[in-house]
Parts: structure tokens; C-alpha cells; sequence
């Protein structure tokens, strides 16, 4: 959408604007503003249509060498959701219209922020072209310096060698892309599509014994590749490497997966560890609960045996009391009958 919002001067796609999430408005209107713009200061920006092929913030970051734009945050906020730059490549330069609006700014200080962009459009949009001169010639001048140097620095391999690190092994082809490149070389006439269509139905109908080439040279390949990309990683290459260019947007996404993998993993030895302690503090108060459950049961047991033993010893001395008044009484008796036959 934003090609279309930038070079559109239709007023059904200002109108449409409006309707467009939040995230794609900033884009369009954080290039060329401090802070987020109001439906109508992106519809008159719209109307206004930018040269093409021009990257707003690339631009404004230009400019900011030039004339002072308060917009520092906005800059780094942008580059900041960028992949890594090389700082050697040729900056394109400045259109016409942001250099018409940073001079714009500075000049009507008087005006709310919100208000800037929908007055300097509608200046920019009836000003002659030949009124237009003083910023449309530098920015033509400039855009002629920079093909020349962006073409130089292509040509020099720099571009190139910016996007992959010439030093790290290439990853061998699979044998069906190695079968696949050389039916394309058989049959240059086709298509790629086509060519493709057809070198995957015959891949399917070789035997085992035709493919075998092709998988054993894919097969040592690969060992090789290891080879050289253990010596890649060890040689330091690789670090510098992601160290000058920084982490690509999928390095970046599959760096994430990993720390959210270990912290996952790292909760769940946690949440492990502690269901063990749990279980562990469970057990020692189930055998404490059961040790105190035998003491209980072996004193209550020794004070019945104390109960019974003295119960035992009571009525071992009343029986023993119970004889010894019986042989009383048996004594006393004889006497007593003793006493009477004497007297008699």
C-alpha cells in the first residue's frame, strides 16, 4: 500500500487513508513529521505525491546534514525497526518536497505541529515548477552523484557481499537440484517454470542406480560442507561477521524462539523441581504424621499394659489380704476352741 499512498494524488486514496490501521499511517506519516499525524495531515501528504523510488527516512537522515530537523527520535525509531545498513552504501538524496518541508518547518514555527504538513502541502501543491527550481536542482544534481556512486559501489561486489559473507561455505545442492540444474542446461528453451515441472517428473522415474550419482556427491559434499563451516565458526569469521552486519530479521525471530524455548524450559524444571519439594515435604509429614501415629498407638498400648499390671497387683494383695485374714480368723479359732477345751 504505501507505493500507492505515496504517488496516488486521488482523492478517493486520501479518503481511504482513513481507514487504514494505525501501524501503516506511522509509516507513512512518521518520514516526514515528529510525532503521528491526523487523518488529514496524511491525506494532504497523499495528495502531495513524492517523487518514486524515494525511501522517506533514507531521505530525511540525508537532509538532517544539511538543515536543522527536529527529529531525532523519529530517525532513530525508524532505523531501529531496520535490518543492519552498510555504512558504506551510497545515502540517496533528499527529494524536492522534504527539502521544500524542512525549510517549511523552520520557517513557520508559528504553526501546531498538525497543522505543518497540511499548509505545505497545499502551498507545494499550487507552487509553479519554476518556483520549484531552487530544491527540484540540487536534488537532481545530487540524484545524479549518487546512481553514479550506488553504481560503483555494486559493481565493486560490496553490495553483494553486504547481503551474504563471501568468507562462509555454500550448503551443497540436494540431487535433485543438481539434476534439476542440468536439465535446465539440456533444455535452455524452456521455461523455468516449465523446466522445473519437467525435471521433477523425470527425477521420479530414475532408478535407484541412476540417482545413485547424484546422491553420493551430494553425500560427501555435505561432509566437506560441515567441514568448512566448523572452520567457519571457529576461525572467528562468523562472529565478526554477524557483529559488523547484525542479526537479520529471522536470525533475530529465531533467536527469540530459542531464549523463549529456554525460558520454557527453564520454568518447566522449575515448576519440576518444585512439585518435587512438594512431594518430598508430603512424604516427611505423611512418615512424620505416621511415626507420631506409633508413638501415640505404642504409649497408649504400654499405659493399657500398666493399667492391666496394676490392676493385677490389686487383686494379688486383696487376695493375699483376703488369705491372710482368713488364717487370722483360722488362728483365732483355735485359740478360741483351745481356751474352751482347757476350761472344760
Amino acid at each position: 500500500l504505501l507505493p500507492l499512498l505515496r504517488h496516488s494524488r486521488a482523492p478517493q486514496v486520501c479518503r481511504f487513508t482513513s481507514g487504514l490501521g494505525i501501524g501503516v499511517r506511522r509509516q507513512v506519516t512518521a518520514a516526514v513529521h515528529p510525532a503521528p499525524q491526523q487523518a488529514s495531515a496524511l491525506a494532504a501528504q497523499v495528495a502531495v505525491g513524492l517523487p518514486p523510488r524515494e525511501p522517506h527516512m533514507r531521505a530525511m537522515t540525508h537532509l538532517a546534514s544539511q538543515v536543522s530537523l527536529e527529529l531525532p527520535h523519529v530517525v532513530e525509531r525508524s532505523m531501529a525497526t531496520k535490518a543492519a545498513r552498510d555504512p558504506e552504501r551510497p545515502k540517496k538524496p533528499a527529494s524536492p518536497w522534504i527539502r521544500y518541508l524542512a525549510e517549511f518547518r523552520q520557517q513557520r514555527k508559528d504553526l501546531h505541529h498538525k497543522d505543518v504538513m497540511k499548509v505545505a502541502a497545499g502551498e507545494w501543491k499550487t507552487m509553479q515548477d519554476s518556483k520549484k527550481t531552487q530544491w527540484t536542482q540540487p536534488y537532481e544534481t545530487e540524484k545524479a552523484n549518487y546512481e553514479k556512486a550506488f553504481k560503483e559501489y555494486a559493481e565493486s561486489g560490496k553490495l553483494e557481499a553486504w547481503k551474504r559473507d563471501p568468507a562462509k561455505p555454500k550448503r551443497p545442492l540436494t540431487p535433485f537440484l543438481e539434476f534439476t540444474g542440468e536439465f535446465r542446461q539440456k533444455n535452455a528453451a524452456l521455461k523455468v517454470t516449465e523446466a522445473t515441472k519437467q525435471a521433477s517428473s523425470a527425477w521420479k522415474l530414475l532408478t535407484p542406480d541412476q540417482k545413485a550419482p547424484y546422491e553420493k556427491r551430494f553425500e560427501e559434499a555435505t561432509k566437506k560442507y560441515k567441514v568448512e563451516m566448523e572452520e567457519y565458526k571457529s576461525s572467528g569469521k562468523e562472529a565478526a561477521w554477524k557483529e559488523k552486519k547484525g542479526l537479520t530479521a529471522k536470525e533475530e525471530l529465531r533467536q527469540k524462539e530459542v531464549e523463549k524455548k529456554q525460558k520454557a524450559r527453564e520454568l518447566k524444571a522449575a515448576r519440576k523441581a518444585k512439585a518435587a519439594a512438594q512431594k518430598a515435604k508430603a512424604k516427611e509429614l505423611k512418615a512424620k504424621k505416621k511415626e507420631a501415629e506409633a508413638a501415640k498407638k505404642a504409649k497408649k498400648k504400654e499405659m493399657e499394659a500398666a493399667k492391666k499390671a496394676k490392676k493385677a497387683e490389686m487383686a494379688k494383695a486383696k487376695k493375699l489380704k483376703a488369705e491372710e485374714s482368713k488364717a487370722a480368723k483360722a488362728a483365732q479359732a483355735n485359740a478360741s476352741r483351745k481356751r474352751a477345751s482347757m476350761s472344760a
